[in-house]
C-alpha cells in the first residue's frame, strides 16, 4: 500500500472515486441504487450512460462541471456532480448544464416526406434532474438536502416537475453507525465516512453496499488506478488545507492586530475593544483569504459571519 494511503477504503468524496463508484458501466447498479434513494417519485430500473458529447457539450467545458451523465429508459435525464470544495456561481452553472439536455429532448420539426408538409416542434420534455453531492456547506441551515424547482413566486404552484434540482450536503451530516435509520442515512454514511472505516458495519450488509465495499477497496485496485487515487488524493488535501490556512492565517492576523490596539490604549476597556476589533479583522482577513482561492461570496459570508454586502465590498477592494 502507498504510504500516503493508510485508509482501508477509497474516500467516495473525491472525484476520482466519486466517478469510479457512481461513473463506470461495471458499476451502473451503484447509481441506479443511489438515484432510486435520491429521486423516490421517479420509476429507474435500468440507465444508459451518455458521453457529454452527445449533449453538445465541448470538452472544455465537460471539465468544469459533472461526473456523470445518464439517461432512463423513459428518456428521462440525470446528470451528477460530486462537487468536493465551494465554488462560485455554481447553482447556475447547474442551471447552464441542464440546458443542454432539454435542448435534446426537445423534438425539432420535420417534413413529411411524402406529403412535404412540415410538422411543429414538439416542445414536451421527458425531464432532466439534476444532483449535486457536495462535500461542503451550500445553504446557512441544518437540512441536508434541498430541493429547487420552478415555482409561480405568488401562490407557490409548481410549474413542471420535469426540471428539478437536488443539492445534498454531505458536511452536514453527522449520524453514527447506530443512528442510520433510513436508506438515505445509509448512503450518506457511507459518502462522508467510508474511507475511515476497517470493517463493514452491520448496519450496511445490504447487496448495494457489500457491492460499495468490494469496489472501494483500496488493496483491489490496479496500480494505474492506485496512482490515479493517490494524485486526485492529494489534490483533495491541497484544497483542504488551502481552506485551512485562509482560516487560521486570516484569525490570527486580526487578533494580533487587536491585541495590539488594545494595549497601546493602555487600559482594560481598550483590551478589550482591541480583542473585539481583532475579532473583527480576523472576519475580514479570513474573508479576503477565501475570496482569493475562489469561494463564492454567499460562502464567504456564511462560513465568516459577514454580511453579503460586506464581503462583497472587501471582494471590490481586493481586486
Amino acid at each position: 500500500m502507498d504510504e500516503r494511503i493508510k485508509a482501508r477504503y477509497i474516500d467516495p468524496m473525491v472525484d476520482w472515486s466519486f466517478k469510479r463508484l457512481f461513473g463506470s458501466e461495471v458499476n451502473k447498479d451503484i447509481l441506479i441504487e443511489f438515484l432510486k434513494v435520491i429521486f423516490p417519485e421517479h420509476e429507474i430500473e435500468d440507465i444508459t450512460y451518455i458521453p457529454a458529447e452527445q449533449l453538445g457539450i465541448m470538452e472544455d467545458d465537460r471539465k468544469a462541471v459533472f461526473d456523470v451523465i445518464c439517461r432512463t429508459k423513459e428518456g428521462k435525464d440525470f446528470l451528477v456532480e460530486m462537487q468536493y470544495a465551494p465554488q462560485e456561481h455554481f447553482f447556475e452553472r447547474a442551471l447552464y448544464y441542464t440546458s443542454f439536455p432539454i435542448m435534446k429532448q426537445g423534438k425539432k420539426a420535420q417534413r413529411d416526406e411524402e406529403t412535404g408538409i412540415r410538422n411543429e416542434w414538439n416542445y414536451e420534455l421527458d425531464g432532466v434532474y439534476f444532483l449535486g453531492v457536495l462535500n461542503f456547506r451550500y445553504e446557512d441551515d441544518e437540512l441536508i438536502e434541498h430541493r429547487y424547482l420552478l415555482r409561480e413566486a405568488t401562490t407557490g404552484k409548481i410549474m413542471t416537475d420535469k426540471l428539478k434540482f437536488v443539492f445534498v450536503e454531505v458536511e452536514k451530516f453527522n449520524k453514527s453507525e447506530d443512528e442510520l435509520a433510513t436508506d438515505f442515512d445509509k448512503w450518506l454514511f457511507i459518502l462522508k465516512n467510508l474511507s475511515k472505516l476497517l470493517e463493514r458495519p452491520a448496519a450496511l450488509r445490504d447487496r448495494i453496499f457489500s457491492r460499495i465495499f468490494d469496489v472501494a477497496e483500496y488493496a483491489s485496485l490496479d496500480n494505474i488506478d492506485k496512482q490515479n487515487y493517490v494524485k486526485a488524493m492529494t489534490t483533495a488535501r491541497d484544497t483542504h488545507n488551502q481552506i485551512e490556512y485562509a482560516k487560521k492565517t486570516g484569525l490570527e492576523e486580526g487578533l494580533v492586530k487587536g491585541l495590539e490596539k488594545g494595549r497601546a490604549e493602555g487600559r482594560a476597556e481598550g483590551l478589550e475593544e482591541g480583542l473585539e476589533k481583532g475579532r473583527e479583522d480576523a472576519k475580514q482577513l479570513i474573508a479576503i483569504n477565501f475570496l482569493k482561492l475562489g469561494t463564492p461570496s454567499e460562502v464567504v459570508a456564511m462560513a465568516t459571519g459577514l454580511s453579503l454586502e460586506e464581503v462583497e465590498k472587501l471582494k471590490t477592494n481586493a481586486e
